[in-house]
């Protein structure tokens, strides 16, 4: 094989193995069936009163917070309905848990948001996801700078500034 041809099967593989990966990052992202996940509109806005948001690392943590074991929960919401939901506890999952599910901690926290806006836990009304909502591969989020993760590492590690 001549050096210019095996320069461009190179060439061409690299870029075969980029659309594979991509693809399939983006497949294990994007739904490919209907979602219905959304509040209704009278629900799915701000939440205005006094919201706690805890992240738990794992589903075991977060059937215990949410006193029930349900395969296809990632979260849970605890409106304060005796007091006109002045405050709510949102208890979510971490996102790499999400995200291998196909799901985001937007999307979720969105949801449970409606409950805090008093939105029944029967789901009367859930609508599905809308075009305007984003899922993107992995290659496309926003990355934290990687100075400050390294610097939050060595924090979290108790290393000294």
């Amino acid at each position: 094989m001549k050096p210019l041809q095996l320069l461009w099967l190179i060439f061409t593989a690299s870029i075969a193995a980029w659309v594979l990966s991509t693809c399939i990052a983006h497949a294990q992202i994007v739904p490919n069936r209907p979602i219905i996940i959304l509040p209704p509109v009278e629900y799915d806005h701000q939440y205005e009163g006094d919201l706690t948001i805890k992240i738990v690392d794992t589903l075991e943590e977060l059937y215990a917070l949410c006193a029930q074991r349900n395969p296809s929960m990632l979260g849970c919401s605890y409106p304060s309905y005796a007091d006109g939901l002045r405050s709510c506890q949102i208890i979510l999952v971490k996102d790499e848990i999400m995200r291998r599910r196909g799901w985001t901690t937007g999307l979720l926290f969105r949801h449970e948001q409606g409950h805090c806006n008093g939105w029944p836990g029967t789901h009367p009304g859930q609508r599905e996801l809308t075009k305007d909502t984003f899922w993107v591969t992995p290659a496309e989020r926003v990355k934290i700078p990687q100075d400050r993760q390294e610097q939050a590492d060595k924090v979290r590690a108790g290393a000294p500034r």
